[in-house]
């Protein structure tokens, strides 16, 4: 399920040196919580399976985690890194992409729960002057959770890229990203279409900082990271790094080709807002899990939340969008809610069922596989399983 091909995928390419060749597939390892590899059993052999398959088709590896009632199983396939050839580890870090907006989107309907904020008011309540008519007075808060805004995708004006390849250290705010997407027309009028557009969540996270007066980084830290725990996410802002245990991140300029480049280390403030957040499988599965057992929103929102946008992901018999999640229906009938994410080095799957009893997730340490195929392999592959 690939986001709206955007610069993002290309932007940083130029940028890192170090050419290198693809790997082959190396040693396939299941893990429990603790780190020890016991042999996979035979319940999870159809996800380690679509784990490999990426791992064949070139990704240099593959991390996924399986929470069902509180036990945790650990797979994974290939390496985290291609120089060390260590393999991936449940509490490697990684960029997480646009899962980014599934927690967006719980703090803004968080603020609805307080009565701090309405899905109808406007954009132009909220934010007078930022998105030009006739956008100010027809966009609501709930058209940017699905994605009806008709917004234009800022990741899709190429002086974004231009900015990345000749200043990379420039740090990126949600309000210059705005700017951008909103000096192109609308894409459809308000509400009578859908699109994915990067620029609605971008306009979510200022959203946030108007209200509460913290950046959308520090209120999903406050209000959502530590109340649960979840000590491996973060927000990097500019900074290239990932601190701590990671996956590094490769890309492949050249899909024709097999070369691959480490694209481990740059600044992600291009996805401010929307798909910059730093996470571990384990935390994913830890934050889906509670948001869909009740514990983050009340009932009426959640519902809301989960709820299928009409017309979202058009030809898709798998995916729908709700508000901040990627709705996705197992062959078997499951319906699992969560997100995908891509951003230069990684693809990344969070899912869970209603009442947050399952929950998968996984990652890529690349970025130009067919993400919705193998998302829908995997969802298939965990859901399933026991059908």
């Amino acid at each position: 399920m690939r986001r709206a091909r955007q610069s993002r995928t290309a932007v940083l390419s130029v940028l890192v040196l170090g050419l290198v060749a693809t790997p082959g597939t190396a040693g396939v390892r299941a893990a429990t919580e603790t780190g020890t590899a016991p042999r996979p059993d035979r319940t999870h052999a159809a996800l380690q399976r679509v784990l490999d398959e990426a791992v064949r088709q070139g990704s240099p590896g593959a991390l996924a985690q399986s929470r069902v009632d509180g036990a945790v199983r650990n797979l994974s396939s290939g390496v985290a890194d291609i120089r060390t050839r260590r393999p991936p580890t449940a509490d490697m870090r990684f960029r997480a992409g646009s899962v980014t907006k599934t927690f967006v989107a719980t703090v803004i309907l968080r603020l609805v729960a307080a009565g701090r904020l309405r899905l109808e008011d406007t954009i132009g309540k909220v934010l007078p002057g930022v998105v030009p008519e006739p956008g100010n007075d027809a966009i609501t808060i709930r058209m940017l959770l699905n994605h009806t805004s008709g917004l234009y995708d800022y990741t899709l004006d190429p002086r974004v890229e231009q900015i990345v390849v000749n200043d990379p250290a420039h740090c990126f705010t949600p309000a210059e990203l705005v700017r951008f997407a909103t000096e192109h027309p609308l894409s459809f009028p308000p509400g009578t279409s859908w699109a994915y557009s990067n620029t609605d969540y971008s306009l979510l996270s200022m959203v946030i900082e108007k209200i509460t007066g913290r950046s959308y980084a520090q209120e999903i830290t406050r209000t959502l990271l530590r109340p649960l725990g979840l000590r491996d996410t973060s927000f990097p802002g500019c900074s290239p790094f990932i601190r701590g245990p990671h996956m590094s991140g490769y890309t492949r300029p050249d899909p024709a080709q097999p070369e691959i480049k480490d694209v481990t280390t740059y600044n992600p403030s291009f996805a401010a807002g929307e798909g910059d957040m730093i996470s571990t499988v384990g935390d994913l599965n830890r934050f889906d899990a509670a948001l869909l057992a009740g514990r983050l929103l009340p009932d009426r929102l959640l519902r809301m939340m989960l709820t299928p946008t009409p017309g979202s992901f058009p030809g898709s018999d798998t995916f729908r969008y709700g508000l901040g999640v990627v709705i996705a229906t197992a062959s078997c009938g499951v319906t699992t809610y969560g997100h995908a994410g891509e951003i230069q080095g990684w693809q990344t799957w969070m899912s869970g069922t209603r009442g947050g009893r399952h929950t998968m997730s996984f990652v890529l340490n690349s970025d130009w596989l067919d993400q919705g195929d193998l998302i829908t392999r995997a969802v298939n592959a965990e859901y399933c399983r026991t059908r």
